[in-house]
């Protein structure tokens, strides 16, 4: 359990993190170049480390067909990444993962309708069975922007064999950690386009590896994290470099209509700070596909809004079920409303009071380090299991920073 406290005057600066969200990816294609490159910046994670003993266990027990059954493929979504990749190898691979998480059903529809595209047959019996059975088709069209299906995609596109032509892909995400995982493919002879319309072209090529070493990106959803908190720590600033600000371009409009005051510095640093809280107005905002306002920011942000003046209207559009965490800040006296699985809205400034809150996802723990930091009492939290899947030592880096945090029995 974390117990924080009311945490003024929070006057520092601040490192981002290297990002999950593109290590877990790379790592996998890594694998496929048979760990050829060293990657600088891969976080020492739970998330990371799982991944890596999968495949390892996979790849010693793999005989006929390349089998991702046990029950570590249950523990985290991303598991799914090793399907295309192995593929490569054996044609053939059997699954059983989890398809649900704490911010609603996530299905493996699109990511399975890409892999059909690609000509790889799904069959479901004791296990799932995914098989390649011919080569893909020129055009692929994918049912929606989905981070997890492009990066597993074009891993399996970039060096697949016997292949001659170009191959179009549709209805790309381009978040910057598949940016990263293009790059990372790229330096190892891939030949991927990604263009401003959210289309890919690939022609597979044969690896031939042109730098030894590949760095991480930074978790710019960590940067928008601390962006936020600094916002609303009374009599606070906060400088949050080495990161990239212009993954941060759909914050920027959103803050300047709350009025927080904030300044780019440079390409890798900007500094935020609390001075024009008690002006702080309620907005209107909506998450949308990359580069708009990311869905992993919005209960962070919709923690802020509790304190700005009138009424706040929030409206998720890519998941159902991802306001969990106002039911979280109403024990805290926080006044909001869930109007559907879609849209809520934050009534007038709260004074948020103790409670012991807990938290099912890690945007949902962020949500509630807002919040106590906020709260004039000590707060506790529970689940803390689930921020070590993200992020190494996270009470050291907040201490660092001058939050009253513990970690407690």
């Amino acid at each position: 359990m974390f117990q924080i406290s009311y945490s003024p005057n929070l006057k520092w600066e601040v490192s981002i993190s290297w990002s999950k969200n593109a290590a877990l990816p790379i790592v996998v294609a890594n694998y496929l170049i048979w760990n050829k490159v060293k990657l600088l910046n891969k976080p020492n994670i739970v998330d990371i480390a799982n991944m890596e003993k999968l495949a390892d266990e996979a790849l010693e027990k793999s005989q006929d067909f390349f089998d991702l059954t046990s029950e570590l493929a249950t523990k985290f979504r991303a598991s799914i990444l090793l399907i295309p990749l192995w593929l490569h190898r054996y044609g053939k691979v059997k699954f059983v993962g989890t398809w649900w998480c704490k911010i609603g059903k996530r299905p493996l529809d699109s990511f399975d309708d890409a892999l059909t595209k690609a000509w790889i047959t799904i069959t479901n019996d004791e296990f799932k069975t995914y098989q390649v059975t011919w080569k893909p088709k020129k055009n692929i069209m994918l049912q929606e922007f989905s981070v997890t299906t492009i990066e597993a995609l074009i891993t399996y596109l970039a060096f697949l064999p016997d292949v001659e032509y170009e191959i179009n892909i549709y209805m790309v995400a381009t978040e910057p950690h598949v940016k990263n995982l293009i790059w990372f493919l790229n330096n190892a002879w891939a030949n991927i386009k990604l263009w401003i319309d959210h289309t890919i072209t690939i022609r597979p090529t044969k690896i031939n590896i042109q730098n030894s070493e590949f760095k991480i990106i930074s978790d710019y959803i960590e940067a928008g994290t601390y962006f936020a908190i600094w916002a609303w720590a009374d009599n606070s600033e906060l400088i949050i470099k080495d990161f990239d600000v212009d993954d941060l371009s759909s914050i920027y409009s959103v803050s300047d209509k709350i009025w927080i005051n904030f300044k780019i510095l440079d390409k890798h640093s900007i500094r935020v700070n609390s001075n024009n809280k008690a002006n702080y107005k309620a907005i209107k905002f909506e998450t949308r596909i990359y580069p708009w306002f990311a869905t992993d920011l919005q209960s962070i942000f919709g923690t802020l809004l509790t304190q700005a003046n009138w009424i706040s209207k929030i409206f998720e559009t890519l998941y159902e079920w991802r306001f969990g965490y106002l039911t979280e800040l109403e024990n805290l006296w926080a006044k909001v409303e869930i109007l559907n699985p879609h849209e809520a809205i934050v009534i007038w400034p709260s004074k948020l009071h103790w409670w012991y809150v807990t938290s099912t996802d890690l945007r949902w723990w962020w949500a509630m380090v807002l919040a106590w930091i906020m709260a004039k009492w000590i707060t506790n939290i529970m689940s803390e299991e689930i921020i070590a899947r993200w992020y190494a030592d996270i009470v050291a880096k907040l201490k660092s920073i001058w939050v009253n945090i513990e970690q407690v029995t």
